[in-house]
């Protein structure tokens, strides 16, 4: 008995209650049930009973109109650390969900690591898309989930939308890509920057730091300490920061390989070198 006084243990799991898992206002009543049994509970009571808990939801805003606002805004500012967590892991949530909705693989290739994937529109109008509706971040996402992912969209990997982006055919078509790629490629400035993208990206080693992917189509120049985009826009554009790096003889103190698929998990989906490793 003095253990069990000594111990709580959740009524539900079975798991020792502690201050990190157990509310200071459950202890008070000595409600014996975790926090995360407790959220389980909740939620699924919410999930059953959805009338009567949109009924007590309209009445406490209606009696607290103001205050639920106030309340958030204090919260926020007070744990403005744990609010980007829940906002990251709410976005997270949110990109996966429409991912899977959408089948939940590269149309293209078949990949199918969540931090590789993206959300690619079929006819190449996406830019004017989002203009037009003024979508920003996340709110693309939460438009295709809203309207039950309509058509007109599909799931590629960062390699081939950037692929496709580029070339308007993905590389690994290689029959119409070859093909459209001699299309693009037939004038000699043309040829020129392609010769100097190559001897770039061998002059760095020739396939991707993380993953080691080699075909110079999905390849790309990453910052290390970030500032590509700055330093473009200064130098006047990718065909400029190649003839940088290949003039001074390929640096690599801020600069690396990289295919598309590594370079955007780390710059958007914010995970790490040795997750993707």
């Amino acid at each position: 008995m003095e253990n069990e006084s000594k111990y709580p243990i959740c009524r539900k799991c079975g798991v020792i209650l502690t201050d990190e898992n157990w509310y200071d206002s459950y202890k008070e009543t000595n409600k014996r049930i975790c926090k995360k049994c407790d959220y389980k509970y909740l939620k699924k009571w919410r999930q059953d009973n959805k009338d009567r808990y949109n009924q007590i939801a309209k009445i406490w805003q209606e009696n607290n109109k103001g205050k639920c606002s106030q309340l958030a805004k204090k919260w926020r500012q007070g744990n403005r650390d744990r609010c980007n967590q829940l906002n990251r892991e709410s976005n997270h949530r949110l990109v996966n969900e429409v991912i899977d909705g959408y089948g939940g693989k590269c149309a293209c290739c078949g990949e199918t690591r969540k931090e590789f994937l993206s959300i690619d529109h079929k006819n190449g109008n996406g830019n004017k898309h989002r203009k037009e509706m003024r979508f920003s971040g996340h709110q693309f996402y939460r438009w295709l989930k809203k309207n039950n992912y309509p058509e007109g969209y599909q799931v590629l990997c960062f390699n081939c939308n950037m692929g496709k982006r580029n070339f308007s055919v993905c590389p690994h078509n290689e029959e119409i890509f070859k093909k459209e790629f001699e299309a693009n490629h037939k004038t000699a400035d043309r040829k020129s920057v392609w010769k100097l993208r190559l001897n770039v990206i061998e002059g760095y080693g020739g396939k991707c730091e993380l993953c080691g992917e080699s075909n110079p189509h999905f390849l790309t120049i990453d910052h290390v300490d970030g500032g590509g985009s700055e330093e473009r826009r200064v130098l006047g554009g990718w065909e400029e920061l190649y003839r940088k790096l290949r003039d001074e003889g390929y640096p690599r103190d801020n600069y690396r390989l990289l295919c598309y698929n590594c370079n955007c998990a780390l710059g958007f989906n914010k995970i790490t070198e040795e997750e993707i490793i």
